[in-house]
């Protein structure tokens, strides 16, 4: 297709207009209509014409930063890096005259910190902005500010497919605000002749199963489904690979993990129909041309606040109706189309609307870190675009006290906090990897956290006799000392017989988790090299990998109240029971890293999960600010005597006490 015959070109006079007028512009643009490609060009070749400024598009996702920079280089001839780039996460392709950069969010707001002023930055422009990240908002508000406050000439558009455009235009007051017709052809929405049940096929078994269904009765035209994430998109290519009718279609995937060449070869023509399997990065920004079918699975990994493990992360969650119709309209781009949605209509009337915003659904400890950094402490008055509950500031900065990123009373950011917010990494792994450098353990720990990020590597076994003999196989004085370790076991056996599934079930491991664990722990060493830790070290030493533990969950100090029960008191004024698949059974002292909550019969009770000891020692080491000795007179009325009661408190957690008789 022509790029000037997308439905965005009616506005180009219409930019230039509201850019005259304006700095600031909210963009309605239906998907497909061409304004991640062809804004970003209109507002360097019209709009900034003679100057040297850099346009700086925001991306939500990686993927869709460095294909549309490979697009938008290939339309105007030039190399990429050149004066189209891309910058993302461990990537980085362009140069001193890079006049076009696509950006994931937290790049821009991590140079902003580093430049305030954003020199040599001419405009930004935020696209996709329905999706609501929270790095996205912040760095809105930062823009907006320093548009106000030194730079005036900065340009800020602000682009969306399907958003409520009153909340932004009351915010970014004054600016201009453009509407895009749309250009689609009628779609037939389907829903699936089989609700997901109790008994339902797999939602990779039923896309597969209906694919070449669909192929027969629409027999022109690309398919496209979604699923929501790389194993899922795996399955299902295996599913397809499997049917009679695979033979005619080409069947290709898009997700994060692949190659920037398969990644690009879902935009390739060919001689057959495609067949692309995808995550929601197809949703809104990149457009596969040809698509007529497209077969939705309803999922989607969203970032979402994990309140057992105390951290964000990736839930696999129903996506909202707008999400539902954004991807149903990829099937009406060149021709009529179908969408069918592997659920009910029932349960399409009881999703939600739209997304939450990140900043309703995430802990802002990592966000409210940042802004620290860069001299904002008063996170309660930032112009937020819309403002995080009190409450949650107030436990984001509880939290940064307790790893000893910010000063108690002052609330500034220390020294240790400073070299914290330079990981792209929630607070609790940073503080976890800095100690792990110190100690020589970073490989270890790196697959210690990993494991917080996946569920369930370890399955109950029901076979009484198999259960035992994985006991006997992975339980020995060593795993005691941590649940960590009894996961270790674990993942080590599934490694050494390359995760294989049908070895995995044997003995009751999860080969996906443990696979994807292991790709965590790499990402996170990556990370951690950038940052300019080593990379060196082994898995010896449990007592130091124990430390970096109770570094990064100090929170979460727990002390046994005696030694019938598995009851304990908390920091913080909470009451705990261990888990009963617990290992760590003989500890005074132990971490959780695992905290769920649960109302039993009116009462709530907390359960401490992935434990660890630890040792008073560690805590004096790490947080030696966080103890006070107390004293006090008391008068036992049972003794009828007056006695004195020595106390060795940290934090809030007694962890001594003492009497004596007053002399």
């Amino acid at each position: 297709m022509n790029p000037a015959d997308l439905p965005i070109y009616d506005l180009r006079e219409d930019l230039k207009i509201a850019f005259t007028r304006y700095s600031r512009l909210v963009l309605q643009a239906p998907t497909g209509s061409g304004k991640s490609t062809q804004v970003p060009q209109m507002l360097l070749d019209d709009i900034l014409a003679g100057t040297a400024g850099q346009v700086v598009v925001l991306q939500p996702r990686r993927i869709a930063a460095r294909m549309l920079a490979s697009r938008v280089a290939r339309e105007r001839g030039v190399a990429p890096g050149s004066e189209v780039g891309h910058q993302v996460r461990f990537e980085r392709l362009a140069g001193p005259d890079t006049r076009i950069l696509y950006v994931t969010e937290g790049i821009l707001l991590r140079r902003m910190l580093n430049d305030p002023s954003l020199e040599g930055v001419a405009a930004v422009v935020f696209d996709e902005f329905h999706e609501r990240h929270l790095y996205g908002d912040i760095t809105l508000a930062r823009a907006v500010c320093l548009q106000a406050a030194t730079r005036p000439d900065l340009k800020i558009a602000v682009m969306s497919a399907t958003m409520d455009p009153s909340p932004l235009l009351s915010y970014l007051d004054p600016c201009a605000h453009l509407v895009a017709a749309g250009r689609t052809f009628p779609i037939e929405i389907r829903y699936a002749p089989q609700p997901a049940g109790k008994h339902a096929r797999p939602v990779w078994e039923e896309a597969a199963r209906n694919c070449f269904r669909l192929a027969r009765e629409f027999p022109h035209g690309d398919i496209l489904i979604f699923m929501p994430g790389a194993y899922e998109i795996r399955r299902t290519v295996r599913e397809l690979e499997g049917q009679s009718g695979a033979r005619d279609f080409i069947i290709l995937s898009l997700y994060g993990e692949l190659s920037p060449e398969r990644q690009d070869s879902v935009l390739e023509s060919y001689n057959r129909r495609k067949v692309v399997v995808a995550t929601n990065v197809a949703e809104t920004s990149l457009t596969i041309d040809g698509v007529r079918i497209v077969i939705d699975s309803g999922l989607a990994r969203i970032p979402a606040f994990d309140a057992n493990r105390a951290i964000n992360t990736l839930l696999v969650e129903k996506i909202s109706r707008a999400s539902a119709d954004q991807r149903a309209g990829r099937a009406g781009r060149t021709a009529p189309g179908v969408a069918l949605r592997l659920w009910s209509e029932r349960d399409q009337e009881h999703r939600k609307p739209v997304e939450l915003p990140e900043i309703k659904r995430v802990e802002l400890s990592e966000t409210l870190l940042m802004l620290k950094a860069g001299g904002i402490s008063d996170a309660e008055g930032f112009p937020w675009l819309e403002a995080p509950h009190p409450k949650i500031l107030e436990q984001a900065e509880e939290l940064l006290r307790d790893l000893g990123a910010v000063a108690r009373g002052s609330g500034e950011i220390t020294e240790i906090g400073r070299r914290m917010s330079s990981f792209p990494l929630h607070p609790r792994f940073s503080r976890m990897f800095l100690e792990a450098d110190r100690e020589g353990v970073l490989p270890a720990v790196a697959l210690m956290a990993a494991f917080t990020q996946v569920r369930l590597i370890m399955l109950p076994i029901s076979d009484k006799r198999r259960s035992k003999e994985r006991d006997e196989l992975l339980h020995d004085e060593g795993v005691k000392e941590s649940d960590f370790f009894l996961l270790l076991r674990a993942w080590n056996l599934a490694r050494r017989e390359g995760f294989r599934e049908a070895y995995c079930r044997k003995w009751g491991i999860n080969s996906r988790a443990a696979r994807q664990a292991g790709e965590i722990s790499e990402q996170f060493l990556r990370i951690a090299g950038e940052q300019g830790l080593s990379r060196e070290g082994g898995m010896a030493g449990a007592d130091r990998i124990q430390c970096c533990i109770l570094a990064g969950f100090s929170d979460h100090l727990a002390r046994r109240l005696d030694r019938g029960t598995l009851h304990c008191a908390m920091i913080h004024g909470r009451r705990g029971e261990l888990r009963r698949g617990s290992v760590v059974r003989e500890a005074p002292l132990l971490v959780s890293a695992e905290v769920e909550e649960r109302d039993v019969r009116g009462d709530v009770g907390v359960l401490l999960g992935m434990n660890t000891a630890v040792q008073e020692a560690w805590l004096e080491s790490l947080f030696p600010e966080d103890f006070q000795n107390l004293e006090r007179i008391e008068y036992d009325s049972g003794a009828k005597r007056v006695v004195v009661v020595r106390e060795r408190i940290f934090r809030d957690l007694v962890l001594e006490s003492r009497e004596a008789d007053v002399v």
